[in-house]
Formats: C-alpha cells, structure tokens, sequence
C-alpha cells in the first residue's frame, strides 16, 4: 500500500489534491479573492509534482528537467497566500519584505533548475536542490516563531499545517539519502511521508480556507440587512457627520490662539494663523457637501489642519507621511475629514505633555481591493482596554473618532471595516497606533 506510487494511498491523496484545487478555484471566481487564487495555484502545482511517478511515459522528459521547479513553482503562489492569509504586510512589516524576497527567489529557482540540470549535469542539480532545500527549511523555521506572535484567528492552525508538511517532506528526504543506493532494502516509499505531510496541511489549510468563505457567505446574507438599517441610519448619520467634521473645541482654541497672538502684539503670527485658518474652513465647508470626497483632497485638508496644529504646541512636532506609490490618490474615494479626529486625539491626548521630540505618522497602504491607513504617535500610550470599551482615557474624547467610524461602516459591509486602536509601548519607548481598514472605492 505504502510502496507503491500506483496504490490507494498515493493516488487518494492526489486525487483530493486535485478536488481541493477545483473547489477553491471555484470559490475565487465567486469571490475574486486572490486569497483563493494563490491557495488554489498552490494546490495545482503541487498535484502536478506529485502526478510525476505516475505521468505517461511522453512526459518523462518533461518531468526531468521541470518536476523540481513544479514543486518550488507552488511554494511562490503559497509564499504570497502566507503573506495574504497572515495580512503579513501590516502585523509583520520586516518579515513582510522577507516573505516577498522569497517568494521572488522561489520563483527564480523555478526558471534555474532545467537550466543547471541541463548545462551542470545530475550531480551539481542535486546539490543545488539539497543546499536551496536547506536554506528554505531553516527560513521557515525562524518564520514560525515570527508568525507565532501573531495576535490572528487561525495562526496555530496555519503552523500545524505547514509545519506538518514541512517536517514530513525532510523525513522523506532523509530515507532517499540514508538509503540512496539500497532504496529497495525499505518495506515503503519514502515519498509517503511527504505525501502524508501534504494531505494533513491540506486538510488544515480547507478548515481555514471553509471558515474564511463561510464569513463571505454570512456578510452577503447580512448585506441585504444591512442596506435596509443603513438608509434609515444614513439620515440620522448625516447632520452628526457635518457637525463632527470640524471639532468646536478645534474652532474655539484656534480662535483663542488668534486672541493671544493679538494680546502679544504677534500682529504678523495673528494675520498668516487667520489666513491659513480661513483656507481651512472654507474647504471643510465646501467638503462637508459630499458624502465622499478624493483622498488627495482628504490629504490635503489634513496638511492644513496639521500645520495649524503645529503653531499651537510649544515646539511644534514632526509629521511623517507615508503613502503607497501604487494608490491614485485621486481616484480613491473617502468620507470627508474621517483622518481629522484620530489625528486630533494623537496631538491633543498623545504629544501634548509628551517630553522631547514629538513625532506623529501617517502611513497609507494598499491591501488587495482594501486601504489601510495607521497613525502612529510617540505619545505615552493609550489604555487598550479603555479605547475598546468607549471608556474615557485620561479625559480622552472619543466623540469625532466614534462618529467617523460610524460614516465609514455606512458606506461599506461592516464584516469588510477593521478600526482599533493600539498601544505600542515596547522596550521604553511608548506610543499609541490607530489601525483603519475598508475597501477601496474609486472616483471613476
């Protein structure tokens, strides 16, 4: 049973690989989830590498040069499903980079090995094979411990998996070397610990994969729902939304900052602080009239609102931007000033009192079809447990920030907003981070 490629076993676990591709195939034509996509590819080319001892006899030559790359072929497409499932690009930023080197070098291994074999011969193609295999097995070791300190459902099951197949596949690779010249001294193939190993992340990775498409399922059935309340809320949510725009105590201490400028003779400070303030609120009014409005316009009205912001505290602070080259400002669509209060909380409640530099940053990035938007401050921190529960945090208003989140989950699926904030205190150094995520509408 465990000896030959043409037995039950070999062939039961080829089979459900190949169903496995076809349904998850399937649910990305559905759902246009590259998620799926690359899960799905991933599947495919390892059903394509395990097809080899029992392909036709016409493809031996094929298999000889390309069977190799077929397997490193599909650990690219299982590299970016990692990073996609993991959301790797915003919990783990460094390692992020990492995944994506690998996966480029995966894929440029792929293209090399017919090439070596070719051009070098068998034995320097094995020892390329052995010494990449290695080096892949090592990085994924230290991956684990990276990926372990994930705060996400279904991490521990992701390891399970992977380190299953992983595990098994070298044991496999340990048999064919101990007993390389004598492989038929063993009762079994060795290649059925490898296969063992890709049946069990397989089936670990579909309970993922089900619970995934089963929360699709559920926010298609919420949807319909949800698009009746969101009429009836939208009236409701109209008139709180112009009146949180511009914060009053933002108007009232601009005013007092004005006065003071005037009772110190500041008469140029005063004049250039009204100009920059009238500019403003000219645009925020003019905003206010759309429900959505550009983001390059978003950004800018932020621009001016942060350097207002900067001649009210004594020192000033720096303001950091970072923004995704592959977005078209433009063209993406938002709620108008929706940045304005998470920015106002972290200049008012994390940089005023804060002891030497004062930093705030603002990073936008492109998450698939979503947008993903962090502010970070170097503030003391805010009380995680606090911010969740809508509790006052050392005299922390909530209100604009409450109301924003509200005007985002109207224009979207709920199930498709993530909004947190974050202390991100660590080793001395303090800070608090504000995390928004919600499709990207565009102005086309």
């Amino acid at each position: 049973m465990f000896n030959d490629f043409h037995s039950e076993f070999f062939s039961w676990v080829r089979g459900a690989l190949l169903v496995l591709f076809i349904i998850n195939a399937s649910v990305y034509f559905q759902s246009k989830k590259s998620l799926f996509l690359n899960y799905s590819l991933y599947l495919l080319f390892i059903f394509l590498y395990f097809f080899r001892p029992v392909a036709p006899v016409y493809l031996f030559e094929f298999y000889t040069f390309f069977g190799y790359s077929l397997l490193y072929f599909s650990f690219s497409f299982y590299t970016e499903f990692v990073r996609i499932l993991l959301s790797t690009r915003v919990k783990i930023p460094k390692w992020d980079g990492y995944f994506k080197a690998q996966k480029y070098c995966l894929l440029l291994f792929s293209f090399l090995l017919p090439l070596i074999y070719y051009f070098l011969g068998l034995l320097v193609y094995e020892y390329f094979l052995l010494f990449f295999s290695i080096l892949l097995g090592v990085f994924s070791v230290f991956a684990y411990f990276v990926i372990s300190r994930i705060k996400r459902r279904n991490v521990a099951f992701f390891i399970f998996g992977s380190a299953s197949f992983l595990i098994l596949g070298n044991v496999s690779t340990f048999f064919k070397i101990v007993y390389r010249n004598n492989l038929s001294e063993l009762s079994f193939e060795p290649m059925v610990f490898t296969y063992t190993g890709a049946i069990i992340e397989a089936l670990v990775f579909t309970y993922i994969m089900g619970v995934i498409f089963k929360q699709i399922l559920e926010k298609k059935a919420d949807l319909k729902i949800q698009y009746v309340l969101k009429q009836k809320e939208a009236a409701e949510l109209k008139m709180t939304a112009l009146q949180s725009q511009m914060n009053p105590h933002f108007l009232f201490n601009s005013l007092n900052s004005i006065n003071n400028f005037v009772l110190k003779n500041k008469i140029e400070e005063a004049s250039d602080f009204i100009t920059s303030f009238s500019k403003l609120v000219r645009k925020v009014l003019k905003n206010s009239e759309n429900l959505q409005i550009p983001l390059s316009e978003e950004l800018e009205v932020l621009e001016m609102y942060i350097n207002l912001e900067k001649t009210r505290i004594s020192g000033g602070f720096e303001y950091i931007k970072n923004i995704d080259s592959s977005i078209v400002l433009h063209e993406v669509k938002v709620p108008p000033l929706f940045l304005q209060p998470y920015i106002e909380n972290s200049i008012w409640h994390g940089l005023v009192g804060n002891e030497g530099e004062k930093r705030i940053q603002l990073d936008v990035i492109k998450e698939e079809k979503d947008i993903v938007f962090l502010i970070k401050d170097n503030g003391p921190g805010v009380d995680n447990v606090s911010v969740n529960n809508n509790i006052d945090c050392s005299n922390r208003n909530f209100f604009g920030t409450i109301a924003t989140e509200k005007r985002i989950r109207l224009m979207h699926d709920p199930g498709q907003v993530e909004i947190f904030t974050e202390n991100i205190s660590k080793n001395g150094i303090t800070g608090t981070m504000v995390y928004l995520r919600f499709p990207m509408k565009n102005t086309k």
